[in-house]
């Protein structure tokens, strides 16, 4: 068996991989600055507009395409970071609040349990108000439909 060959296949493929990164380029500043310009106006081009946007700036179609699709992600992951910045903060303060209520019931002459049934107690009275109020409704909607 001949190892030689084979690391050969490799390191030409490595070469291939090499020679295909040197080609891709960024685009030069004029260009992503169009391009920005043109992402305020529609964020998803339709094929018409990547390719003329493509001959203005001396781009292929398929590079339009894939610039506006990372600038999409880009911005969807940022919106993401901020807003998980953000969850967390609120979640933060949510733990403080909760700290709080805690220690404030520990300090409160009434039991905790009292409290809670007290929210349970309300919560059924409003279940038994809506009931009502929807009851009192479809009396009265009986009674104007009557002749």
């Amino acid at each position: 068996m001949d190892f030689g060959d084979h690391q050969q296949g490799g390191s030409d493929s490595q070469q291939q991989l090499q020679e295909r990164r040197k080609r891709q380029r960024r685009h030069a500043q004029e260009q992503v600055q169009k391009l920005e310009e043109s992402y305020k106006k529609y964020d998803h081009p339709n094929e018409i507009q990547c390719a003329q946007l493509g001959r203005e700036l001396g781009l292929e179609t398929k590079q339009v395409r894939s610039w506006f699709q990372n600038h999409r992600t880009q911005i969807k992951i940022e919106h993401e970071r901020l807003e998980n910045r953000f969850l967390r903060w609120e979640n933060t303060s949510l733990r403080s609040e909760i700290m709080a209520v805690r220690e404030a019931l520990k300090n409160s002459a009434t039991c905790p349990h009292c409290v809670l049934k007290d929210c349970i107690d309300q919560q059924e009275l409003n279940r038994e108000n809506a009931r009502l109020k929807a009851g009192l409704l479809h009396c009265t909607t009986s009674f104007q439909d009557e002749p």
